[in-house]
């Protein structure tokens, strides 16, 4: 065989090589797992709830129950660090699961699961509350339409997104119970429709009451109460709306697996808080905080918070021998080996309390006739302790379930009872709210900002003020010019700034 021939034949075998590698190269290579290319709504439905519950988790802790004066963190709490390059990581992420809600209620309607598209309606809608109410005005009409090729999306006002969001949920709660097909996937509820339903007509309340100085929530409100077989609510915490983790490592809650430095060095109860627990001999507090190590292993523990902001935190209070970590029930396998538990600690999207709060301001405010502004409020405050009792393990020693029930002193005390004025009662539903929402997402931070209770201090390390909503990420800066500029003429104040005040922020 000649040479020529034989370098032929080599070529013609190599083409022929590369026609059969290239044939199916876009099917072989592509994931059939991607969320736009799964046809079932329970493929996408588990890591979509998982996912954003442990994001929620994140951002509580990592930043905004710091904002919130409940958690003291040093390198926090200064807020020069709540910088564009961290936004992507907090706050702004979310935009990462919106796509794929999105993608599960297209698919759900092609299919005519109005269960599955409902459900998607209330996911995304929380998503986007939450993300509206940390930024201001957000992409939101054309967010996560990039299969539709809009790859730099508009912003919309915060008052266009309340409205487009409160519209969803609202259909969701009509859609809901209307088709037959059972919902799997489901690791919230667990495919109960009727408390899908709850959680949607809880977050209208949520929005409501958060827009109220605004827009007068009355007859939303009243619609809802005046028809509770069409508008079912929370009865008590065991509907509310609270992920339950595995005792399996990979589905254990994310404080589990910790940072065990956050417990040991960086984070502490606030001073703030301490002090509002002990002056109503709250037994919270040791759900909230471990003892000091000082007094950890003794018969009397002792509890102390910390300032945010102060200048050496080494120095209060005599060092962290005297400081009381975050209770044990969210504290990292690596802090507390003996104690920590995958699964005791939920991450709450909405509690029972919280819409017992809401109630409680509505009906003292004048914004509904259904019920009594008193017995909300004491149902907030005590289906708390019931919650809390209910979620401690067998083998912890402080607290015992039974030590998180108070007595009945406790409700007769005068900065807990309600009595007093209206500013008065107020500011009891308000900073039981406040304490209610302790590392529930960023809730405490948005209520803080609308209500301005409990008082929060800025100290003498910070910026000189507590950050009203976040900045927006470099890259829309970049990418996105128009848009975002755009965005921070609605802002108006001092624009894309830390201090300019969202939509429904009016105190």
């Amino acid at each position: 065989m000649s040479n020529l021939y034989k370098a032929l034949l080599t070529c013609l075998c190599a083409v022929l090589f590369l026609i059969s590698c290239t044939k199916d190269f876009e099917e072989i290579n592509t994931n059939p797992n991607e969320a736009d290319r799964v046809t079932d709504p329970a493929l996408l439905l588990p890591n979509i709830i998982r996912e954003t519950a442990n994001h929620n988790w994140d951002d509580s802790f990592d930043r905004t129950s710091v904002a919130a004066d409940q958690v003291a963190n040093q390198f926090v709490s200064t807020f020069s660090d709540w910088s564009r390059s961290d936004a992507d990581r907090f706050g702004w992420e979310n935009y990462t699961y919106i796509k794929d809600i999105n993608y599960l209620i297209a698919i759900a309607e092609e299919h005519g699961d109005a269960n599955y598209q409902a459900i998607g309606l209330i996911l995304r809608s929380w998503i986007f509350q939450c993300l509206t109410d940390t930024f201001g005005p957000i992409p939101y009409s054309e967010a996560g339409r990039a299969n539709e090729d809009i790859n730099f999306p508009k912003y919309d006002s915060q008052e266009e997104v309340y409205a487009g969001i409160l519209t969803d949920l609202a259909t969701a709660n009509d859609l809901l119970g209307t088709t037959n097909e059972v919902v799997n996937g489901d690791i919230l509820y667990d495919g109960n429709v009727q408390n899908w339903k709850k959680l949607a007509n809880g977050l209208q309340f949520r929005l409501l009451m958060r827009q109220s100085g605004r827009k007068d929530p009355s007859e939303a409100m009243q619609k809802m109460l005046d028809n509770p077989e069409d508008y079912p609510l929370f009865s008590s915490n065991t509907d509310q709306a609270a992920l339950q983790y595995l005792e399996e490592r990979a589905n254990a809650h994310p404080c589990f697996n910790g940072n065990v430095s956050d417990w040991s060095s960086s984070s502490r109860l606030s001073y703030n808080m301490e002090v509002i627990l002990k002056s109503m001999n709250d037994p919270r507090l040791a759900v909230f905080a471990m003892p000091t190590p000082a007094t950890i292993n003794t018969d009397n523990p002792e509890y102390g918070g910390v300032p945010n902001g102060i200048v050496n935190e080494e120095e209060w209070n005599g060092g962290a021998v005297n400081q009381s970590p975050i209770g044990l029930l969210w504290a990292p396998e690596d802090y507390a080996p003996d104690f920590a538990s995958m699964n005791a600690s939920q991450t709450i999207i909405m509690s029972y309390s919280e819409l017992q709060f809401i109630l409680a301001e509505a009906k003292e405010k004048g914004y509904i006739t259904t019920g009594d502004a008193e017995t909300y409020y004491l149902n907030g405050v005590k289906d708390q302790f019931a919650y809390y009792s209910s979620r401690i393990p067998s083998n912890f020693i402080v607290p015992s379930a039974a030590q998180v029930i108070p007595p009945a002193s406790y409700y007769a005390q005068e900065n807990v009872a309600y009595t007093g004025t209206t500013t008065e009662k107020l500011n009891k539903i308000y900073t039981q709210k406040w304490l209610c929402l302790f590392l529930c997402g960023s809730e405490a931070w948005f209520e803080w900002r609308r209500v301005g209770v409990p008082e929060i201090t800025p100290g003498p390390k910070s910026i000189g003020y507590v950050p009203v909503r976040y900045i927006y990420p470099a890259d829309e800066m970049r990418l996105n010019e128009d848009n975002y500029n755009e965005a921070v003429q609605m802002l108006g104040g001092d624009g894309d700034a830390l201090s300019t005040r969202v939509w429904w922020d009016v105190d």
